[in-house]
């Protein structure tokens, strides 16, 4: 199958070029990176086969210390359950409930076996412990060692991992992907005039990671978002009432006592976060037409049962055009029962484009991809707006575009090329099915984006969407609100630009958590009402702001990590920067600021950030990634802290959705 006619289907296309043709190029270029980090696979080889070796000894080790000392403590207990033995034996015979010579001979025994057990202990079981324990120093002082030597062995390799591996991979396979190394201002200003994208100024949504590209010279974004919604989390509380009550029985009457667990609850707003990614795509063709789909939940069927779902189906579908028919709506039937049941698109608004959009080649190919199970068959969701394209797929929320070089680095050649290949080739599955619906549309393929001309200067260096992404890549602590109980959304606002650098503020959004008490009368069993306290959390927003300086760099990780391991950089950060806090990812540095960014501190900084200068020796370049790799904290999202607030007197359960009739019959006082 030829490139140029690859795309025309999709799936086709994958299985039988594109995912052959991405393992091969994924390997070679590994290999590539093999070479020019100098690695001695051989001797890794062997060096990681020790340490294997070295830990199943030390594992074995443990073994031994634990199986010893459980016996010294079995020997120990059981020398004073034969310590009490004999001393209740001879008690026993000195009052005279057994023969004296029978308490006697018992605590002899008993304390010969105890001098025995001490003996044992002394002699045989401490020193073997004490001999393990010098054997299992020894070993992990040899496992350290050896670690330490296959380190060194890969630092070459692992030190040329950077940003662009899985995206340039993705275009040596299929050159008419193209990806860009960030998102940058000029190709926002051309997706927001050109094809209606806005601002993310959702203060409940944040960017955690962008990525943009073009296929066809059609722009297309990965976004990666932090969503804060609201649900209705119910609380409950209890107390136990007791009361006396005269019964009659046939004797008379006489007091009983009992018991209740009253129980109380109610509904409270609650904040809860989630991560959504999803693919926008810009195409001029149809520009008048919006529509939407969802999976049609065939995905794992049969052919039987797939025609049973269509039939079905295409009923609905019938009635429904009817009735637009009687209406005077504008829905009108295609004539492919099988697409327009599991494809779906009946909201469209625009016949006549949604018929140039969706040609016979157009409805095989996205059928190929609903009815097809592997590799992931039919989990995609396709909002369309006039001219942009809005996918979201299943696959992808599993899966993390931003490919932190970190995942990559390996102290074992054999691991890390199985994860180079893994990671790779997973990126390029991802991505390319959540395009193929789109590919799937021949017009898409053909119309082909025209020249955008923007007489005025750009506002900044890189777009909002990447400000947002760089700062949720700072550690989350750095950033958040004191006293917060919640992940943070962060926002970011443009101050100014200057030269290659944007200063920007970060506003970070959260919430605190006050502990409150409802009081709700309850009914006893005793005939009298009762305050039931029910324990629930107020979340009152709270906000924090944070200077951060941003610059386009033509730099690497690898040219970060030198810097940062760099007295003279180290000091320069400092002096801007609490917590000295500064990343690079994607060609872009950032760094969070103590003031305002001036032209004498950009100045500074880029006097003190070396590119391509000398390297360090395999030692220190070793004992930097490990650093990297231990330290680099990636995540957002942190645990929420609320219920600590709750203490322990009260119980807890989680309810999504609640009717107001609900709340409103529980929220008594």
């Amino acid at each position: 199958m030829l490139q140029n006619d690859a795309l025309l289907e999709p799936l086709d296309g994958y299985n039988k070029l594109y995912k052959e043709q991405h393992l091969q190029n994924t390997v070679a270029l590994f290999d590539e990176l093999t070479k020019k980090g100098r690695v001695d696979v051989a001797a890794n080889k062997k060096t990681v086969t020790e340490y294997k070796l070295k830990l199943a000894e030390i594992k074995k080790t443990q073994k031994a210390i634990s199986k010893a000392k459980s016996l010294r403590i079995f020997l120990i207990v059981l020398s004073v359950i034969l310590a009490f033995a004999g001393a209740a034996t001879l008690a026993a015979a000195i009052y005279r409930k057994v023969q004296l010579w029978i308490g006697i001979v018992a605590l002899v025994a008993a304390l010969l076996l105890i001098i025995v057990f001490i003996v044992v202990i002394c002699v045989s079981i401490n020193r073997k412990i004490k001999y393990n324990e010098e054997v299992l120093n020894n070993l992990r002082q040899e496992a350290e060692t050896l670690l330490n030597e296959a380190w060194t062995q890969m630092s070459g390799l692992n030190a040329l991992y950077d940003w662009d591996i899985p995206q340039s991979l993705v275009t040596k396979t299929v050159p008419l992907i193209e990806m860009d190394e960030n998102f940058d201002e000029e190709k926002f200003v051309y997706l927001r005039e050109k094809y209606g994208l806005g601002k993310n100024d959702d203060k409940t949504r944040s960017t955690q990671f962008c990525q943009s590209g073009a296929i066809l010279g059609n722009p297309f974004l990965i976004l990666k978002d932090l969503k804060q919604n609201w649900v209705n989390q119910l609380y409950t509380g209890s107390i136990t009432i007791s009361w006396t009550e005269t019964v009659r029985t046939k004797d008379g009457t006489r007091t009983v006592h009992r018991t209740q667990v009253l129980t109380a609850s109610l509904h409270k707003p609650k904040p809860v976060y989630c991560c959504e990614t999803y693919l926008v795509y810009g195409n001029e063709a149809c520009p008048n037409l919006t529509f939407s789909r969802e999976p049609s939940g065939v995905s794992g069927l049969d052919e039987k049962r797939i025609e049973k779902k269509v039939r079905s189906k295409v009923k609905k579908l019938d009635k429904m055009a009817r009735e637009a028919l009687a209406e005077g709506d504008d829905y009108t039937r295609l004539g492919n029962d099988e697409f327009e049941a599991l494809f779906g698109g009946t909201d469209r608004d625009n016949e006549v484009e949604y018929r140039m959009l969706f040609t016979p080649l157009a409805q095989k190919n996205i059928l190929k991809l609903i009815k097809t199970p592997q590799p992931y068959g039919d989990d995609f969701t396709i909002h369309k707006i006039k001219k942009l394209n809005y996918v979201y797929s299943e696959h992808s929320q599993g899966f993390d575009y931003e490919v932190d070089p970190v995942n990559f680095i390996h102290y074992d050649y054999e691991e890390a090329a199985k994860n180079f290949i893994e990671i790779n080739t997973t990126y390029f599955k991802s991505l390319y099915f959540d395009l193929a619906p789109l590919i799937s549309i021949p017009l898409y393929q053909q119309t082909k984006s025209r020249e955008f001309i923007y007489n005025k200067p750009y506002s900044s260096n890189v777009s909002c969407y990447e400000h947002e992404s760089i700062a949720n890549s700072f550690q989350k602590n750095l950033l958040k609100p004191e006293h917060s109980v919640t992940p943070s959304i962060l926002k970011t606002e443009l101050i100014s630009k200057m030269d290659s650098a944007d200063e920007v503020l970060i506003t970070a959004y959260a919430y605190r958590g006050e502990r409150r008490v409802t009081y709700i009368s309850r009914m006893g069993g005793d005939g009298r009402m009762h305050a039931v306290p029910v324990v629930w959390i107020e979340y009152i927003p709270i906000e924090r702001t944070t200077q951060m300086a941003v610059q386009k760099k033509r730099s690497s990780r690898s040219d970060f990590n030198l810097n940062s391991s760099r007295g003279q950089f180290k000091d320069t950060v400092s002096r801007f920067s609490d917590n000295g806090a500064c990343l690079y990812e994607r060609g872009v540095f950032a760094m969070l600021m103590r003031s305002r960014l001036t032209a004498d501190v950009l100045k500074s900084i880029n006097g003190v950030y070396a590119t391509g200068e000398d390297k360090p020796n395999a030692e220190e370049l070793a004992k930097i990634i490990w650093e990297e790799e231990l330290m680099r904290d990636r995540s957002n999202v942190p645990d929420d802290d609320a219920d600590a607030l709750l203490g322990d007197d009260t119980a807890e359960t989680c309810e999504v959705e609640a009717s107001e009739e609900d709340v409103a019959e529980n929220d008594e006082i």
